[in-house]
């Protein structure tokens, strides 16, 4: 359908369309929450998705995110004689897990006024760090699990802390031994290494490319520094307790921009390959 716009003095056009109208196909992911979608993108100058612009390679490859409550994904482009499109995806509902942590320290779910300005700082860092992507290379898909151990918390689940509701879990943890290695799962940059996080502990942010960024969290010990290039599978830390943990595990969570997506969507198994061959 077409739809005339009227902006600035000037007369614009733009068409609504369908998802098989869309300048891309797909190369990898799902119209699903918490997943990542990969696309290879032709004749379109620029796409917008959830009015947030895509960053493309030289290839013309892209991705993006789509979060853990969307329902539909809108998509603008804009073609190579400048007309503007627009489109809409429907995108398939999850169901999510509640999750009880019981036992955990007062005060690393009811901070002091001091504590929750650090935590504050933490997140802001964090926040501005996710906002500056450096990498404009497709990541290769699918990633490795960055370290060996047991599913122990999952995307998207309800987190009830010493019987307080909280914001939901948003990232995958794998419980494992204390010092258990920690790789990376695809290439990248290292963009934040930080050694005393308040909730987080040891903490290793990782940019994959084109906005996809990985935070590694509560561990023991960090073998990487800011703006160093890894490779897929590099050491790059070891699995702790640091932080706000009851246990030794590996919190990985995955972002696109500030869209908060499923890292165990990016894997090729559902648990790491050590357990399969148990």
């Amino acid at each position: 359908m077409k739809k005339w716009i009227l902006s600035t003095g000037l007369m614009l056009v733009t068409w609504s369309v369908t998802a098989s109208y869309f300048p891309f196909e797909l190369t990898y992911g799902s119209w699903q929450q918490g997943s990542i979608v990969a696309v290879k993108i032709h004749a379109a100058q620029q796409v917008l998705v959830d009015d947030k612009p895509l960053m493309i390679d030289h290839q013309g490859n892209s991705l993006f995110g789509i979060g853990r409550d969307a329902t539909i994904v809108t998509l603008r482009w804009q073609d190579e004689k400048g007309e503007w499109f627009n489109g809409q995806q429907r995108v398939a509902q999850r169901s999510y897990d509640i999750q009880h942590i019981n036992g955990l320290p007062n005060n690393k779910v009811n901070p002091n006024p001091q504590e929750l300005a650090e935590i504050q700082a933490n997140n802001r860092l964090v926040a501005q760090t996710r906002a500056k992507p450096t990498m404009s290379l497709m990541p290769e898909f699918p990633f490795l699990w960055p370290s060996s151990g047991r599913i122990s918390g999952v995307y998207g689940s309800q987190r009830i802390l010493n019987g307080e509701p909280r914001r939901p879990h948003f990232g995958v943890d794998i419980a494992a031994p204390e010092g258990t290695p920690i790789l990376a799962p695809s290439d990248g940059q290292v963009v934040l290494a930080h050694a005393n996080m308040v909730l987080t502990g040891q903490t290793i942010m990782m940019d994959h490319g084109l906005g996809l960024m990985s935070i590694f969290v509560h561990l023991s010990d960090i073998s990487v520094s800011p703006g160093e290039y890894v490779k897929r599978g590099q050491l790059i830390g070891k699995v702790g307790k640091t932080g706000r943990a009851t246990g030794p595990h590996l919190h990985w969570g995955v972002t696109w921009r500030d869209v908060q997506i499923d890292a165990a969507k990016l894997v090729a198994t559902p648990v790491p390959p050590s357990l399969l061959i148990q």
